[in-house]
Parts: C-alpha cells; structure tokens; sequence
C-alpha cells in the first residue's frame, strides 16, 4: 500500500506545528489559559508518543518509553514545567518519532497492513492499514488545532 499522499500531509502538519510552536516560550509551555485545556508540552508530548506507538504498530521499533504515563491517550495534565521533558526535547522527539513512523509505514508488509487495529479505534477503523492513515494525517491535525485555539486563548495571533 502507499502511504505517500498521507506522509506529504504529516510533513505539511509538522510544519505547520512548528510554526504554531514559534514565539512561544519555554516557560510557556504548560501554561493553561482556560482549566483543563491542554497546553503545548502535552500536545507535543502526546504526538511525538503517538507517532512512536503507532510507528510498532507499522512494524517499526518505538523509542519513546515510558513517555505513556505523560502523554498517553489517559494521562492526567499537569500544569508544572518540572513534569515535562523542556520544549526542544519535546519537539526534537516529535521530529525523531514522525521520521521512525514514516520509515515504519514504507516499509510496512502487507500482512501488517491487512491486520485489525486494536483498541477502541478498530470498530471504525478496522485495519491497521486505515488506522495508520489516520494517524498519518487526522490525528496531527486535531491537536494541531488544540495548539491553534491555545494561541489565540494566550493572545497570539492566528497562523490561518
């Protein structure tokens, strides 16, 4: 299966993201302008962790260990910077780990591709295949919007 018109997309997001992420300041990072919301070290944490789980899920070795209790999809946020790994470490994993996915999804087998998803996510997208297409561009794109609202929450102005 090719992957290369959902692989263009991710690349496109990670910019975008990384224009989002310019002017925000480190000490910034866990800032929540509105309780509960989640703020740019969960939202980088939790896709660098997304693409590195998803990255074995293609049939690629995940990295980002441990980083689960963070970011994962029932973490609790934390409004304290000590909690988090700093800003430039947070976005160089997000980088490493959309590079080991990408690698991952290209060199997929077919027989991991035909697989079923698991988790909650396998009724509607019963693949592995469909999931990773998703991955590869809706999953991005949502917290890319979280980061989105986030800045104009702070007083930012809109990238679009």
């Amino acid at each position: 299966m090719d992957f290369d018109k959902e692989i263009k997309v991710l690349r496109f997001m990670q910019n975008y993201g990384d224009q989002l992420l310019e002017g925000i300041a480190a000490e910034d990072f866990c800032r929540q302008p509105v309780p509960g919301m989640n703020h740019p070290a969960w939202i980088i944490g939790h896709l660098a962790t997304a693409a590195d789980s998803h990255a074995g899920e293609a049939g690629g070795q995940p990295e980002l260990h441990g980083w689960d209790k963070q970011f994962g999809f029932a973490s609790e946020l934390s409004s304290d910077l000590t909690d988090y790994p700093g800003k430039d470490e947070l976005v160089k994993a997000w980088h490493d780990a959309n590079d080991r996915f990408i690698d991952a999804v290209s060199s997929a087998s077919p027989e991991v591709l035909a697989g079923p998803t698991r988790g909650p996510l396998g009724e509607m997208l019963p693949q592995v295949s469909d999931f990773l297409a998703f991955s590869l561009t809706a999953h991005t794109s949502l917290h890319l919007g979280q980061l989105s609202a986030w800045r104009r929450a702070v007083g930012m102005p809109r990238l679009f």
